[in-house]
């Protein structure tokens, strides 16, 4: 967490998004308007209690048009401050003791009701703002108690009844705001602090990936000679022992494994060279993709059905080591086959690779890629799945976990074609 300074009190609002604030405000300020013209209708016209109508409509009339300007305002991308959503509850605060001062002042049973900017000010702003607001609020109701317009209500008893129904009802309509505002604000909260828990976890296993990029940067340059050497033999032992077919097969695939760890590395320096990789057709990267999987793997079996797409297509970073290590985890779970289907469609690149190993649990399922864990020590879903989410991630894809009928898992990894170089 970052200290906030005194200069971001005009900065974004640090509980809740402006949009969301205003939103709500402006909700509470719209059911107001109807409550108060609802309630000068019934007094004038229902009750013949005669009201300074061009005043108070003239009132209620800036504050709709005050709500039609906040309705514009929440359509534009402009981040608000902790001093406009203030301005905004002073302003209703004020339009609510004009109107107070119009109907019977403290005498008013909904004069309580200015409790409702500063109750909204209490969860939503810094407290030295909503102290501000308080003392706004224990200003204008004691101006009320003195300077107000009275009611001009003949029969004393009538009054005393109007003004308990009054109280009636405006303890409901109090208390159903207060609810609406606050329980949304908390419904809010929660979202928001479960996003930043969210975020903290990325964060922590985006940490821990560039700490194993950092490490595995290192010992690239170092296996760079021996993996030279290790090839240079094996193709001397395989030349030596041709006329042996165990002997001589074996060496061939030692071979074949340490060019293939060499163009690894190759890829990796081209990588940190900023060298953009060479456009392929799809179909034909799919497929050279599975051989050189196959000779790093030469013990597992692969099943593929590979899209005939031939638009030309190019991996973002750390595509294709995503596909390894789902391929990887896949061969290490199943004792059969390996499926793997890609599907070219008209937004994105579908690949499922399917397997018949145990399976996830739903713990697992709801952690996978997120934390780094493994079913079997050293083997399995631990770090490689971390790798392959957080590289999707980064290229703008997805990876789900689905179990398959008859046991098994299904990876769907999905590269929409706007995410390719």
């Amino acid at each position: 967490m970052v200290p906030m300074s005194s200069a971001t009190d005009f900065t974004l609002l640090s509980t809740l998004p402006a949009r969301a604030l205003l939103g709500r405000l402006l909700a509470v300020r719209a059911s107001l308007v109807v409550g108060w013209a609802v309630g000068i209708v019934w007094l004038d016209w229902g009750l013949h209690v005669p009201l300074p109508l061009l005043p108070m409509g003239a009132v209620l009339l800036l504050v709709g048009l005050f709500s039609l300007a906040t309705a514009w305002r929440l359509r534009l991308d402009i981040p608000a401050t902790q001093m406009e959503f203030l301005a905004h509850l002073l302003a209703d605060l004020t339009a609510f003791a004009v109107l107070v001062f119009f109907s019977g002042g403290v005498t008013n049973p909904f004069v309580s009701l200015m409790l409702v900017p500063v109750v909204i000010a209490a969860v939503s702003l810094r407290p030295r703002w909503v102290w501000l607001l308080a003392a706004v609020a224990g200003l204008f109701y004691g101006l009320l108690l003195f300077y107000f317009r009275p009611l001009a209500v003949s029969n004393p008893t009538a009054a005393y009844g109007m003004h308990l129904a009054g109280m009636w009802f405006n303890f409901l309509v109090s208390a159903s705001l207060i609810a609406f505002f606050v329980t949304r604000m908390h419904a809010a909260l929660r979202m928001r602090d479960q996003e930043l828990s969210a975020l903290r976890e990325r964060q922590l296993r985006d940490e821990r990936i560039v700490a194993l990029g950092t490490q595995a940067a290192l010992a690239a340059h170092e296996l760079a000679t021996p993996l030279a050497t290790i090839q240079t033999t094996a193709h001397e032992l395989a030349g030596e022992f041709a006329n042996d077919p165990d002997i001589g097969a074996d060496c061939r695939l030692l071979e074949k494994q340490a060019q293939a760890c060499k163009l690894i590395l190759t890829r990796l320096a081209a990588r940190a060279q900023d060298r953009a990789p060479a456009a392929l057709p799809l179909d034909a990267w799919l497929t050279s993709l599975l051989e050189r999987w196959q000779v790093l793997r030469p013990d597992a079996r692969i099943a593929s059905t590979l899209s005939a797409d031939s638009r030309a297509f190019a991996a973002p970073d750390g595509f294709e080591q995503a596909i390894l290590n789902v391929l990887n985890n896949a061969a290490d779970a199943t004792p059969g086959d390996v499926e793997f289907n890609a599907t070219a469609g008209a937004d994105a690149l579908v690949i499922d690779i399917s397997d018949r190993g145990p399976g996830f649990s739903p713990e697992q399922k709801a952690q996978a890629g997120r934390v780094l864990f493994s079913g079997k020590p050293g083997r399995g879903w631990g770090m490689g799945l971390a790798l392959t989410h957080a590289t999707l991630e980064r290229a703008g894809g997805s990876l789900a976990l689905t179990e398959r009928e008859g046991g098994g898992t299904r990876v769907r990894i999905t590269l929409p074609w706007s995410q390719t170089p």
